[in-house]
């Protein structure tokens, strides 16, 4: 039977599931041969729609290709085109399809193809969202080399975008400090010139009373507010303020 593009089938493993109205469908992978001799290759137009319907990357898919078959492949993400070396059928492929989502993609548990990877300690688990199951995949099939360092090229890009992003903040966070700091200093400086207004304008005043008091100066009236020798000779004569007060009052 040869499958083409545009058919959708239900998502199944190798035991197949005819069920109609079975919800979790697919299209059916096809294939291009394209080249003769030692230089044939089948291209898979509709690599990303078969890994998009499991959940998985098409590069995952196109590499279960490559070693089931023994055969080289390569996936070019600009151009969206998965190649397996060698010729291959429709039929042969979609059975490749089958055995992927058998190991890959169904729960283990209950069969259904909800599952993600989670992976500790270099292990790869099945982590269901209909049941609930975690269960370990077969970690001796040669694609689990491939899913563990695409998971490390993963993290690897996150803790650089995550390092990236905080160097913005920091920088960020020192241009706000030093916007703090200026306006800071401005405040500081404003105060400082402000005090010095303040005690310049009090300090006319008051130079002016001690004068007036302490050396000869005369009030507004013009009166004679007294010398430091005057405020002397008072003191020795022993009249204060009180002193004269009661003897002219």
């Amino acid at each position: 039977m040869t499958i083409r593009g545009g058919t959708i089938i239900n998502i199944s493993g190798t035991t197949p599931i005819e069920d109609p109205s079975y919800r979790y469908k697919m299209p059916a992978v096809y294939g291009k041969v394209e080249g003769s001799g030692n230089g044939i290759k089948t291209a898979i137009p509709n690599i990303t729609e078969v890994g998009l319907s499991l959940h998985r990357s098409p590069q995952e898919v196109c590499k279960f290709f490559g070693t089931e078959l023994g055969a080289q492949t390569t996936y070019n993400v600009d151009n969206d085109k998965a190649v397996v070396n060698g010729s291959h059928t429709d039929g042969v492929l979609q059975d490749l399809v089958h055995r992927y989502i058998d190991k890959f993609v169904s729960c283990p548990n209950c069969n259904l193809p909800e599952t993600v990877y989670k992976i500790k300690n270099e292990i790869i688990y099945h982590k269901c969202a209909a049941c609930g199951a975690k269960e370990m995949v077969d970690m001796t099939h040669k694609l689990c080399k491939f899913i563990l360092a695409e998971d490390k090229k993963v993290k690897k890009a996150a803790k650089g975008k995550n390092k990236k992003d905080d160097k913005k903040k920091k920088k960020k966070g020192d241009a706000d400090s030093d916007d703090e700091k200026k306006k800071k200093k401005k405040k500081d400086k404003d105060k400082k010139l402000k005090k010095e207004k303040k005690g310049k304008d009090g300090g006319d005043e008051a130079d002016y009373i001690k004068e007036a008091l302490v050396g000869g100066k005369k009030d507004e009236d013009g009166l004679d507010l007294g010398s430091d020798d005057e405020v002397s000779l008072a003191s020795e004569a022993g009249v204060d303020d009180e002193g004269a007060f009661r003897r002219f009052s």
